[in-house]
């Protein structure tokens, strides 16, 4: 009788558990454990600076409340995984792209472009509490001459920042230890942020959808991808990481490339389309099945 309960009870639970359209990772802002997804580069970076694009679905909440130990974010960044002063006193080759404090340290958000020391914002603040389909390309015109590009909210093309980096020195030498990281800020080598700040400059909210190819698409192949991934030609030819719902135990790339990346530190929390579910059966937690 026990066996036969215990066959029924998981049958049941094969159909009593959700499917999840979507999960993503949810970082609460606060950084209080390290918790930074990580793609170790290699001194001669498998990914290289210039030209990338990446895809990222974003649902980013404010930081307001004593609980937040300042207002930065982290997305992501391409750059040196140690300090951010490396470059000859200088912080070289590296960018990235979230939302940022306005005023620093601790004003209203608004998307940015972070690169070659400084941030460049949209002007407004960030419509919060929303999901954000994002992509961001970088390339290079010529060996002076970088172009960084970031649309905050596709499909709407027009919501996008720009900057222009003129100067023949920008990312002519690659950083000690280069890194793609997600969801919190490098290590400087003192256990804090890059900019020196306590909580990581961690994310506040959920990422997902992220898919990194080893050019730049143009936007009309970007609308592409992100309605089918692989979809393109380029995109195809030149995907180096893709996972659409990753979850805190299964950030692995599923473009076909194995270029899995690691945690330093903790996972953070697992988003579910649906939330959190107790799993039941006939309304008895499982707990109380035995």
């Amino acid at each position: 009788m026990t066996k036969l309960l215990c066959t029924i009870c998981a049958l049941a639970l094969l159909f009593s558990v959700p499917a999840y359209a979507d999960t993503g990772l949810e970082w609460d802002g606060v950084g209080s454990t390290r918790s930074m997804l990580l793609w170790d580069l290699g001194a001669d970076p498998v990914f290289p600076m210039y030209p990338a694009t990446y895809i990222f679905r974003v649902l980013p909440h404010a930081k307001t409340g004593v609980e937040f130990p300042n207002g930065y974010y982290t997305t992501f960044f391409w750059g040196n995984n140690g300090t951010f002063i490396w470059d000859g006193g200088n912080a070289g080759s590296y960018y990235g792209m979230h939302p940022y404090p306005v005023p620093a340290p601790d004003g209203e958000g608004e998307w940015e472009i972070s690169v070659r020391s400084d941030d460049f914002v949209t002007g407004t603040k960030v419509d919060w509490d929303r999901w954000h389909t994002q992509a961001i390309r970088v390339w290079r015109d010529s060996a002076s001459i970088t172009q960084h590009e970031f649309y905050y909210d596709l499909p709407d093309t027009s919501k996008v920042i720009t900057h222009e980096v003129n100067d023949a020195g920008w990312a002519a030498t690659m950083p000690p230890s280069p890194a793609i990281v997600v969801g919190q800020a490098p290590d400087n080598g003192s256990g804090a942020s890059w900019g020196g700040y306590p909580g990581w400059e961690e994310f506040h909210g959920v990422i997902r959808g992220m898919q990194f190819y080893t050019t730049n698409l143009s936007v009309a192949d970007i609308l592409l991808e992100i309605a089918t991934p692989m979809g393109t030609t380029a995109g195809a030819n030149n995907i180096w990481y893709l996972n659409i719902n990753p979850t805190p135990t299964d950030t692995a790339d599923d473009s076909g490339q194995g270029n899995d990346p690691t945690w330093e530190g903790a996972a953070p929390a697992l988003y579910t389309d649906q939330g959190t579910v107790a799993l039941t059966v006939s309304g008895v937690a499982l707990s109380g099945v035995n």
